[in-house]
């Protein structure tokens, strides 16, 4: 079962786990970056970089799997984004799995999908989608974002839709939110006010996917008014479209009802 968690280094990064490396002024990216990349042939994977076709990427001048230049995509293939990222990553693992590859290792520089920077909205539907591929566990992603190519709005919001997350702790919300099987995610930590924003956009847009939206809250700890108000009118963005609650606890079940939510006109439903 996939869980939450920080990691110090990319070293323990394993099958099925998607990163979010807050990437920091300060961080030695290269290094880090490159150590990850030929880490591939000694697990046995399939290496895809997303980035600068640059030699920090090669190791004894001998490139470490494929290596993709967004810029370059884009000046072939007018509206080259972070959807074709997405389609390319799925390609790329089966191809791996047919070629006999243990998993695809995937590390993507963000900045150079979305050189002008991404908007919350962006990063969530992105991440969200991504992480559902991921969860199949035929791949490993590490999405790096640098602090100075995105606002911190967005660095938040990226950090909050994967499950697992390096560096900057002070951009980090008290919860994570990831996939957790066809149309059901897990989402853990705490939901308040400070993440609800970041909160109500991930909802929103599964909400916008799905009909009938499953939310595992076993490890949710709280959830406070923000966080069920965020809820509540992300449930009521899209007609017809619900979501379920499974496993919250008995305070986030009291609460719930005691601010009115417990209403046929909000169609959130907390299963036993």
């Amino acid at each position: 079962m996939r869980s939450a968690r920080a990691v110090p280094t990319l070293d323990p990064v394993e099958t099925g786990d998607h990163v979010c490396w807050l990437v920091d002024s300060d961080d030695d990216f290269n290094v880090t970056a490159r150590a990850f990349a030929a880490d591939g042939a000694l697990f046995g994977d399939k290496v895809l970089v997303i980035g600068a076709p640059e030699a920090r990427w090669s190791q004894a001048g001998v490139p470490q799997g494929i290596v993709v230049d967004p810029a370059v995509e884009r000046a072939d293939e007018a509206g080259w984004d972070a959807a074709a990222m997405l389609g390319m990553v799925r390609r790329e693992a089966d191809t791996a799995c047919r070629q006999g590859f243990r998993a695809l290792r995937v590390l993507a520089q963000m900045d150079r999908v979305w050189p002008g920077g991404a908007s919350p909205q962006e990063v969530a539907r992105h991440e969200l989608g991504l992480d559902d591929l991921v969860a199949a566990g035929t791949a490993l992603v590490v999405c790096a974002y640098h602090r100075g190519s995105f606002d911190p709005a967005a660095l938040e919001q990226a950090a909050g839709v994967h499950p697992q997350q390096l560096g900057m702790r002070r951009l980090m919300p008290g919860f994570r939110m990831f996939s957790a099987g066809r149309n059901c995610w897990s989402v853990s930590g705490v939901v308040d006010s400070e993440g609800a924003a970041i909160f109500r956009t991930a909802m929103g847009e599964l909400v916008a996917r799905s009909t009938t939206v499953r939310l595992r809250c076993e490890d949710l700890e709280l959830m406070d008014a923000a966080g069920m108000r965020a809820l509540a009118e992300a449930a009521r963005e899209v007609p017809g479209h619900r979501i379920v609650l499974e496993g919250a606890n008995d305070t986030v079940r009291r609460c719930w009802s005691l601010l009115g939510y417990d209403v046929p006109q909000i169609p959130v439903e907390l299963a036993p």
